[in-house]
């Protein structure tokens, strides 16, 4: 069952949300510098949404949507490693509903898996950023699956069942032994997706893969909620990517697009109601105060996934497998 249906999930993550709301609205302006496109250094973009409190803007070059102005990149890397306590608190309330060990998945039919076993059935995988190992859990049958993670509290869970490398990659001594990487909602919040791809490429084997699911700036529901988006709600949010913005960022970074596609529409018929009625208390996919809601929603995944198997470009999440290309990606840093 997905955690979007539990309603003791929904109810926490609300509250939780609505703290991180407050908090965003409450950082200075002056605490924020203005910074150019993360993906290809332009200078000029265009304004693209607001959630109220922090403003996000689209590149002219590449076409990836930032926060601009942003908090300075060190306070941002201190937050994941523990110095934000409302980030903490959401570590703590997702390792208590992500504890469980799931059961061994079909690698050509699970979400998470299959764009994967496509292209590499077997090998030594590193998923970047693991949290508690619910991926990992996953992956064990079918790859030797270790993880990486610069959070105290949920690599102390996950290092209980596999090997965890704790603290940064750019950090770490890691020898080019891996064949698959994985980044599962890691770029959204990363001042500098160049430099980690770049890092990422260092450790792959030549015929390695990088896995990649992020969320989309294309999507319906980006389009339709803009800064109410489950993307751009709070402060956490640094990067929204399209299939151009991902595609120029692997070429930076001497990487090559093997597949791409999306995933999950995000639209729901007790969310739009209160959109468009209650704007006010509207949360995307947390307005769990609504009658029945997870009830409806888990219906509604069902329905949309018989209906809609193919959202094009559309979805809410973009999920691609990269692969190295010919030569090395440049030496040069901004």
């Amino acid at each position: 069952m997905s955690l979007n249906h539990v309603k003791s999930y929904n109810e926490e993550i609300r509250q939780w949300l609505i703290k991180v709301a407050a908090l965003a609205a409450a950082i200075p302006k002056g605490s924020l510098a203005p910074r150019k496109c993360p993906v290809c250094g332009a200078g000029e973009s265009s304004f693209f949404a607001d959630n109220s409190h922090l403003d996000y803007v689209r590149c002219g070059n590449c076409a990836l949507v930032y926060m601009n102005p942003a908090p300075d990149a060190e306070l941002v890397d201190q937050g994941f490693q523990g110095e934000d306590e409302l980030l903490m608190e959401y570590f703590s309330l997702i390792s208590r509903y992500k504890g469980g060990i799931p059961e061994r998945p079909d690698p050509a039919a699970d979400n998470k898996l299959k764009d994967i076993y496509r292209f590499k059935t077997s090998g030594r995988l590193l998923d970047l950023g693991c949290s508690v190992g619910d991926f990992l859990h996953k992956a064990k049958h079918f790859y030797q699956a270790e993880g990486l993670e610069v959070n105290p509290l949920t690599a102390a869970i996950a290092e209980q069942h596999f090997t965890v490398h704790k603290g940064f990659l750019a950090e770490l001594a890691l020898k080019p032994v891996y064949d698959i990487v994985t980044l599962h909602q890691i770029l959204y919040g990363l001042p500098d997706p160049v430099g980690l791809l770049r890092d990422i490429h260092r450790i792959l084997k030549q015929d390695g893969l990088l896995y990649i699911n992020t969320p989309n700036a294309d999507s319906y529901a980006v389009e339709l909620y803009r800064g109410k988006v489950n993307h751009l709600y709070g402060y956490t949010t640094l990067n929204l990517f399209n299939e151009s913005s991902l595609s120029a960022l692997a070429a930076r970074c001497g990487f090559k697009v093997l597949s791409l596609r999306t995933e999950w529409l995000d639209i729901y018929l007790s969310d739009l109601t209160e959109f468009y009625d209650h704007p006010d208390r509207f949360i995307h996919k947390r307005n769990c105060h609504l009658p029945n809601y997870e009830r409806k929603m888990a219906q509604e995944d069902g329905l949309q996934q018989s209906l809609y198997p193919d959202l094009g470009r559309r979805g809410n999440y973009l999920v691609a497998v990269l692969g190295k290309a010919d030569g090395v990606p440049g030496a040069e840093r901004r």
